[in-house]
């Protein structure tokens, strides 16, 4: 099987629509062929200019499409994003916050305009629209993540109005479900102004007030 074949047959793993990172693509090629990246590199244009349904997206990034009375169809934004942004096989870079979050959770009915997130790779990307990508007040990881997002909920730094019944029962709530240690969100509030404590007091007193 020479370079070609071996793209061809990464290539149609992917499901219409899901994004082909190229890097990815070279790593598979490395495992059979002694060669350079620029080399299969290349070899990924030439297989480009071939094949009509298989495009690409932005530098790195393809998907293979079907056509449409429309056009060809477009990449999986969803499982894009969560690519760039949020997770990997064996990691989490990122998660859904602010307006995003409230919403999910119920705290809110105002649905935003735009997904907001927040990621160390907090990179902008072209043609992935309604999206804003927000710095983490600290490295962003598989361990951490959820106890942010419990802080971002608490800090509530773009004002959303929780109309909810309890806001502090749903965020009370969803410490539990996901197991977060009061000990974890005392540590990283360290990294947030001092109004996440007084929030985070609230919250303990609504726990409290359960036990009774």
């Amino acid at each position: 099987m020479n370079i070609m074949e071996l793209i061809e047959k990464y290539v149609n793993n992917y499901e219409i629509g899901k994004p082909i990172y190229s890097n990815y693509i070279c790593e598979y090629v490395l495992r059979y062929f002694d060669t350079k990246v620029n080399i299969i590199n290349e070899y990924i244009n030439r297989y480009e200019e071939k094949h009509d349904d298989f495009i690409r997206f932005r530098k790195g990034i393809y998907y293979r499409a079907v056509k449409t009375p429309f056009g060809y169809s477009s990449i999986d934004y969803n499982g894009l994003i969560n690519d760039l942004y949020l997770y990997g096989i064996d990691s989490v870079y990122g998660y859904i916050s602010g307006p995003s979050l409230a919403n999910k959770l119920g705290l809110t009915t105002q649905i935003p305009k735009e997904e907001y997130i927040v990621t160390n790779n907090n990179r902008i990307v072209s043609d992935i629209d309604n999206i804003r990508l927000i710095k983490p007040s600290v490295v962003v990881t598989k361990d951490n993540y959820k106890v942010l997002q419990v802080l971002d909920l608490l800090l509530n730094k773009y004002d959303v109005f929780y109309d909810c019944e309890n806001p502090n029962k749903v965020i009370y709530d969803y410490i539990v479900k996901n197991n977060i240690s009061f000990e974890d969100l005392l540590y990283y509030s360290k990294f947030y102004n001092k109004n996440v404590l007084f929030r985070l007091q609230e919250v303990c007193f609504c726990y409290e007030t359960s036990l009774r």
